[in-house]
């Protein structure tokens, strides 16, 4: 029987992934007014625990995220330190990272359909936009700028949502270390040309060239930009010459390609001068090309791919719901979760409707007390698709 680990007033279930700084988990929490949800948990490892710079840019992170609630983004909700170490309470997305998606589609030979890339980038680059108007509470903008856009920092659910995550190295223009010059963070493959310069003032227009990068990715199966070597990659990405994405994918359609390579402009002044016009330029392709697109389409590409982890993850989700004492607290626990039982919880990917037009309504937890909450009157995508009238996007706990 499956027992969780008890870190604060959450209970670990299983960890979901491990990475170069964080091993993140799936957990449960009880809320104050009894509901219980599922969340996930970012341990960061513990040489960077120990790292002051580190834990400063972990509590920059936390304190930024405070000021970005949009539902393409992902919530974070509390910053935890713990005889176990520094946590981060997030937002927990039932799917796989846009880069394990890539993956599997060339693995099993199905491709993703243009229109289901467009709207899923169209999605994330909404969420993007958000970022880069995102104001403090006083009203001053923070031109946040994410600076590793790229398909790990991507998350799309088994139900179609599309959420950003890790805004670890964003950059705001308030209350920050300034970045030296030359130096460069993030990665090289998706990065824009003037951030591959190591240019210290990076604007929003840097993500518009990641994002239109991970599309072309996306799009043609194949990276933008490749070279035998990380030096010899940045020198690439600086070029900026990718091969033309209709001579390595034809049946993308031409207005796509436009858009793409619009965002993928070497100079700036030819490129897409926000994210909210890149947005746009996608919207309105869907809207000549695919009028009638729902995002179940993008759900049921997501289960058919991922079938048989949705089949897994059922069943270990009931075996922690028979499980009523947790195990004692410890780090052998923690090391020893295992990955093969990876599970992420699918109970509203089995229950999608036809959902009319191509607006998300995303199930959202409770947020802690004095979170700013952004709360949108319509929905851009239903409008600007003509599609029938929905309920507009209320972010309100």
């Amino acid at each position: 029987m499956k027992r969780s680990i008890p870190i604060g007033r959450y209970h670990l279930l299983d960890r979901v992934s491990s990475g170069g700084m964080a091993d993140v988990f799936r957990a449960k929490v009880v809320d104050a007014d009894g509901t219980e949800r599922l969340v996930a948990m970012k341990r960061i490892l513990e040489q960077y625990a120990e790292d002051p710079a580190f834990v400063r840019m972990l509590v920059a992170e936390y304190r930024l995220s405070l000021l970005l609630v949009h539902p393409n983004i992902a919530r974070i909700y509390e910053l935890l330190q713990t005889d176990e170490g520094y946590f981060i309470s997030m937002e927990y997305v039932d799917g796989k990272d846009l880069r394990a998606t890539m993956y599997r589609a060339s693995d099993r030979r199905r491709p993703v359909d243009p229109t289901d890339a467009a709207y899923l980038m169209a999605r994330a680059v909404d969420g993007l936009e958000h970022a880069h108007v995102a104001t403090t509470h006083d009203g001053q903008p923070l031109r946040l700028v994410h600076r590793d856009f790229s398909p790990s920092n991507i998350l799309v659910s088994y139900d179609g949502s599309v959420k950003i995550i890790d805004f670890g190295i964003a950059k705001a223009d308030v209350d920050r270390e300034r970045t030296a010059q030359g130096i460069i963070k993030g990665k090289v493959r998706y990065m824009s040309p003037e951030q591959a310069q190591g240019d210290p003032r990076l604007t929003g227009q840097s993500d518009v060239f990641s994002a239109g990068s991970v599309l072309y990715e996306l799009l043609t199966g194949t990276p933008a930009f490749t070279a035998p070597s990380e030096v010899e990659l940045i020198y690439a990405v600086r070029r900026a010459e990718p091969v033309p994405l209709r001579e390595l994918a034809p049946h993308v359609p031409e207005g796509l390609a436009e858009v793409v390579e619009k965002a993928m402009a070497r100079s700036r002044r030819d490129r897409y001068q926000t994210a909210g016009e890149f947005r746009d330029g996608l919207v309105t392709f869907l809207r000549g090309y695919a009028p009638n697109y729902r995002r179940t389409r993008l759900a049921n590409y997501m289960r058919s791919l991922w079938a048989r982890e949705i089949d897994i993850e059922i069943r270990t989700l009931l075996e922690y719901a028979l499980s009523e004492e947790p195990a004692a607290a410890s780090v052998d626990l923690l090391a020893s979760a295992s990955l093969e039982e990876s599970v992420l919880e699918v109970s509203r990917a089995l229950d999608v409707g036809s959902i009319p037009g191509i607006a998300d309504a995303p199930a959202v937890p409770s947020l802690p007390s004095g979170t700013p909450i952004a709360v949108r009157p319509d929905d851009l995508f239903a409008a600007e698709l003509n599609a029938p009238s929905l309920p507009p996007d209320d972010h309100r706990s």
